[in-house]
């Protein structure tokens, strides 16, 4: 296990206020919103099927062989102190569709939903389908050409979809949310984690792509 907590650049002030956040409130009332266990005075969490523990009061993060990404960590510190304790809606939403999702959603269909759609216009889909599973990721039937269910943390489930382009028409990808990331998630960190699950597809794509060469 390596602690990556030694830079922390230009997010170091949000990781501050993060940190005094989750010192605030009680370990039984984090674990109970977030749904994640505590012992020996740290949070585990599931994220994309890999391991990442939080220290509790200090807000210290751990990974435990998972190069996280200072985006991705800092969300997952947010999720502690702001999920909640309430079930999924089973009703899966874009993130247009979230309260104020209109404001971010120009900047990420441009950035992500039409770079993913781009992305799989151009990549070899079975080296996809396997990288999809290497990034936590399980491989669904449904209309989509490709889709494929994760969970970035225990109370935030992602739908991907992904469509091959016809004639005139483009390839194109879907990120969907269960609904209730409303309660369990920021508006602002909802529009991050739609671009951290771009770079987390593409990259362990290219991973996969590199070994299978």
């Amino acid at each position: 296990m390596t602690n990556n907590n030694h830079y922390e650049g230009g997010y170091a002030p949000a990781f501050m206020k993060s940190r005094e956040n989750l010192c605030k409130l009680a370990p039984e009332s984090i674990s109970k919103g977030s749904q994640c266990n505590f012992s020996n005075g740290r949070f585990t969490i599931e994220s994309f099927g890999k391991t990442i523990e939080i220290s509790y009061p200090e807000g210290q993060i751990i990974s435990q062989g998972l190069n996280t990404s200072f985006d991705a960590r800092l969300l997952l510190l947010n999720y502690l102190s702001y999920a909640k304790n309430v079930p999924f809606s089973d009703q899966w939403v874009s993130y247009r569709d979230l309260p104020h999702g209109n404001v971010f959603y120009p900047n990420i269909k441009k950035n992500v939903i039409d770079a993913l759609g781009g992305f799989f216009a151009n990549c070899d889909k079975d080296i996809l389908r396997h990288s999809l599973i290497e990034a936590g990721f399980i491989l669904l039937q449904g209309k989509a050409d490709i889709a494929a269910k994760g969970f970035f943390a225990p109370r935030i489930p992602i739908l991907l979809h992904f469509w091959e382009g016809e004639e005139d028409i483009p390839s194109t990808c879907q990120i969907l949310f269960d609904s209730s990331i409303r309660d369990q998630m920021h508006i602002e960190d909802s529009a991050a984690l739609c671009g951290i699950i771009k770079n987390h597809v593409i990259n362990q794509y290219t991973i996969a792509f590199i070994e299978a060469r």
